[in-house]
């Protein structure tokens, strides 16, 4: 570790808010925020839909303790990896098995009982604007361990920075926090409950929705 864990979460959440401010100057990228006020300001599970890289950087800026759960591999990136490792956020061997995902498990827990927010994707990739995906099993694992609140976050993150690629449009990504799910549901209801709240809320499903 590089630096002790409150310094590099603070000088990651700086990198990611100047970031977003790059992006809105010489991209024409900006966002706004609708329900602001259920951002927990104590333990949480953060899960959100996944479009973009955007929404990795917009989370880690706006939570007020962020944490991700990352792929392992990504640690190895010189410099990004070293701070991501310093900010003691959480990396999962995909390859591992039930192994990995109790190791998960544990230190989302200990994050979770300090206060902070745990941040993942539980569609487990990114998927493209207008499209639906199920919810992986892992995030159902983890909410049922943790015995905390899941605050779903919905947004169109891809309509405006696309995936795969680098290409990049301007206009205004919607990111909206929903009201947390309490804890207490068996698997089944937190799935179902957790997919139906995103799917309801995501900005680029909204014609869907309607018809």
């Amino acid at each position: 570790m590089i630096i002790n864990k409150k310094a590099a979460r603070k000088t990651i959440q700086l990198w990611a808010r100047l970031t977003l401010w790059n992006l809105r100057v010489i991209t024409g990228i900006s966002y706004r925020i609708e329900d602001a006020q259920n951002i927990p300001q104590g333990g949480a599970i953060i899960a959100a839909n996944h479009q973009s890289m955007w929404e990795t950087i917009a989370l880690y800026a706006l939570m007020p303790k962020p944490v991700m759960i990352l792929k392992k591999e990504l640690l190895k990136i010189p410099v990004y990896g070293w701070w991501a490792t310093g900010a003691d956020n959480i990396p999962v061997d995909r390859k591992g098995g039930a192994k990995a995902l109790r190791a998960m498990t544990r230190k989302a827990a200990e994050h979770i009982a300090a206060g902070e927010q745990v941040i993942v994707f539980p569609e487990g990739t990114r998927i493209s604007p207008g499209e639906r995906a199920s919810i992986k099993p892992g995030v159902a694992g983890l909410y049922a361990a943790v015995n905390t609140i899941c605050v779903p976050v919905a947004h169109d993150s891809g309509r405006f920075w696309r995936h795969p690629g680098i290409k990049k449009t301007p206009g205004t990504i919607t990111l909206r926090i929903l009201p947390a799910i309490a804890p207490g549901l068996d698997r089944k209801e937190f799935t179902n409950e957790l997919r139906a709240r995103l799917e309801s809320a995501r900005p680029d499903l909204e014609s869907v929705n309607h018809d």
